[in-house]
């Protein structure tokens, strides 16, 4: 009974304090990074903690806005071309924007669930790129499709080359499979039908 109790005063807790503390380290990071700046430029006076936050906020805010101006579209493709040209650079570039994209609701729309079949079994994984024309031919052919299978309990994952014939599809959100994935299915999602 004490066992019982005290899991699930666990499962209450740690879900809310590891969330928290994902969003302290967030904001505190944003501060650092931000106030170091603004101590140099804003008088003591009038700094105060928690402007570095504000600060980044908004200008995440107006780079947002930003970005679809035409002429600031202009500057971050040529930026982000050169970018792409530095070895190592482009390297995190592409990953982070890739990984960011993966989460992108507007994006998610081009992703789609799937079971894979392989030896093991049915594996869930999504499509990533439905065309691989764009990369190296001896990666794969018209009838194949690039599928990320992430892992449970942990960041990370691998990308296959796979035939569309192997691959059924998924009537299942992109959010909704992933969170399914990375908790080993104990998520207790329930069937609308069992209502």
């Amino acid at each position: 009974m004490i066992k019982k109790i005290f899991w699930n005063g666990i499962k209450a807790f740690v879900p809310i304090a590891l969330t928290i503390s994902i969003v302290i380290w967030l904001f505190t990071s944003m501060e650092a990074f931000f106030g170091h700046f603004l101590r140099r430029i804003v008088p003591p006076q009038y700094y105060f903690d928690g402007i570095g936050i504000i600060v980044g906020v908004a200008l995440i805010f107006v780079i947002g806005i930003l970005v679809n101006a035409w002429m600031v579209k202009k500057v971050y493709a040529l930026a982000e071309r050169l970018v792409k040209r530095i070895p190592f650079v482009k390297s995190i570039y592409n990953a982070t924007q890739e990984l960011l994209d993966f989460f992108d609701k507007d994006k998610q729309n081009a992703q789609q669930a799937v079971l894979v079949e392989t030896h093991l079994g049915r594996i869930v994984g999504f499509i990533t790129r439905d065309s691989l024309s764009s990369l190296t031919p001896s990666l794969g052919n018209d009838d194949d499709v690039l599928v990320y299978i992430p892992l449970s309990y942990m960041v990370g994952g691998i990308s296959i080359v796979a035939p569309k014939s192997t691959l059924t599809p998924l009537a299942w959100p992109v959010d909704k499979a992933m969170s399914f994935i990375l908790t080993a299915g104990m998520t207790g999602q329930k069937n609308n039908s069992q209502k």
